[in-house]
């Protein structure tokens, strides 16, 4: 039986998964496997004690914030079924019900593009922006007829 082996930049990703109180810059093309690094880093964090509350994500598009959203899931779906295959752990009861409180409230953490980031971030704080809090956003074809005139 031929051994597996392991692509080369194994240690890099085994850090990024497991080096969670560190930041990471990843460069690399596409269908190399950031998204699902990056979700396998978030569901790491939930495993870790974060509550998906804290966890931010911030992508280009709303296509690649849909793609992380259900790669986010799967992760912790994976987790989940990997902790309950672990009966014998003393603290698997613990890491179960953080990733069952994690699927059941993914919808606080935020997922999505830069300009939804920032929308969010200026909701929140509209007065210290110096915006109307009742303010909203210009849609596309809006910005394109301000840009004609």
């Amino acid at each position: 039986m031929k051994a597996r082996r392991e692509p080369p930049d194994h240690a890099a990703r085994t850090r990024a998964l497991t080096e969670l109180d560190r930041n990471f810059l990843v460069e690399a093309g596409a269908g190399s496997g950031k998204t699902t690094l990056l979700a396998g880093r978030m569901a790491a964090l939930v495993e870790s004690g974060t509550r998906t509350s804290q966890i931010a994500a911030v992508t280009f598009t709303r296509k690649a914030a849909g793609e992380l959203r259900e790669r986010f899931q799967l992760a912790l779906e994976k987790a989940r079924a990997g902790a309950r295959a672990s009966a014998h752990a003393s603290d698997t009861i613990e890491r179960i019900a953080r990733l069952e409180t994690a699927l059941a409230s993914m919808d606080e953490s935020f997922l999505g593009t830069i300009h939804a980031f920032c929308a969010r971030l200026l909701r929140e704080r509209p007065i210290e922006a110096g915006l109307d809090p009742q303010f909203s956003e210009l849609e596309e074809d809006e910005a394109a007829e301000m840009r004609a005139v």
